[in-house]
């Protein structure tokens, strides 16, 4: 059964998919969006918290809500490793703080060997193959 959150997430969804989104950005007044939410009891910045989960960012410019397909970074043959440090940090920005004390917890129990087997493994990895890795390792 769903909530009235979920529901009109969908319906957001939706309405993004009819005006041609991924492919395109869509754009919404942004007081009907926040009213709409409100009415039906919840913020528009929960709904914007369950489309982020979906990989649909949000930008608020000046009256209008502009949604984006969220890109996820290429990992090709010349990848600098040097930059996970910062993908890291990023990714770790858009997590909630419980999502950032498991995430933390779960690295500090790993000792050196397992993380250099995850680098190596990741590295070995066919190039087919790393596109569905990054979803999949998507918060």
């Amino acid at each position: 059964m769903s909530t009235p959150l979920q529901d009109f997430t969908n319906l957001v969804h939706s309405n993004l998919e009819k005006n041609g989104f991924p492919d395109k950005s869509v754009s919404f007044p942004l007081e009907k969006m926040y009213e709409s939410a409100s009415e039906r009891g919840f913020s528009f910045n929960k709904v914007r918290d369950e489309l982020r989960e979906m990989e649909v960012l949000s930008e608020i410019v000046g009256d209008r809500i502009v949604f984006t397909k969220q890109s996820l970074p290429d990992f090709g043959a010349d990848f600098d490793m040097s930059k996970m440090a910062e993908m890291a940090q990023q990714m770790l920005a858009k997590m909630s703080p419980e999502q950032q004390a498991q995430i933390t917890q779960m690295m500090q129990n790993m000792s050196s060997e397992q993380m250099a087997g995850m680098r190596e493994h990741w590295e070995n990895m066919p190039s087919e193959e790393k596109p569905k890795a990054r979803r999949d390792l998507k918060p």
